[in-house]
């Protein structure tokens, strides 16, 4: 599956906005399947040929996961706390806080939104058997959906 640091090198970086969002933005949203890499309008440039293809071989096909609706999420970072993930593998975390940033974490705050940084991480995901759903239960805007 592949991770925002991955996508965002087949993304142009100049953070345009010409589809409505900042690089990270928009590979956070094709991370989620919100988007399309055909959504991103610089793409389509010669200078990018191939880019769109690779990035959905980046993709691979659609796959169990979480999406977070940007429209809904009002940053209170909730979902970062309370992930089972960051819990169990991030000293801050198991302490109140927010996990650093080095950590390898399954969601992060980017510009006032959380966005899905290492959908793979998550619990739920790994462990088939224990579905965990804290994010989705504990976000107070129901900005989470679990599919």
């Amino acid at each position: 599956m592949a991770t925002v640091e991955e996508i965002l090198e087949f993304l142009p970086g100049s953070d345009c906005r010409q589809c409505g969002a900042s690089c990270a933005e928009f590979a956070g949203f094709l991370v989620n399947r919100e988007l399309a890499p055909e959504n991103c309008p610089v793409l389509h440039e010669p200078d990018y040929a191939g880019f769109i293809e690779a990035l959905h071989e980046l993709l691979g096909p659609a796959t169990p996961g979480m999406r977070i609706d940007p429209e809904k999420c009002n940053g209170c970072g909730i979902c970062v706390t309370m992930c089972e993930f960051h819990l169990g593998n991030c000293d801050a975390a198991r302490l109140g806080k927010g996990p650093r940033p080095r950590d390898k974490v399954v969601f992060r705050m980017i510009n006032g939104a959380a966005v899905v940084v290492h959908q793979e991480l998550c619990t739920r995901l790994i462990q088939a058997a224990e579905k965990c759903s804290k994010c989705a239960e504990y976000c107070p805007t129901e900005a989470i959906t679990l599919f």
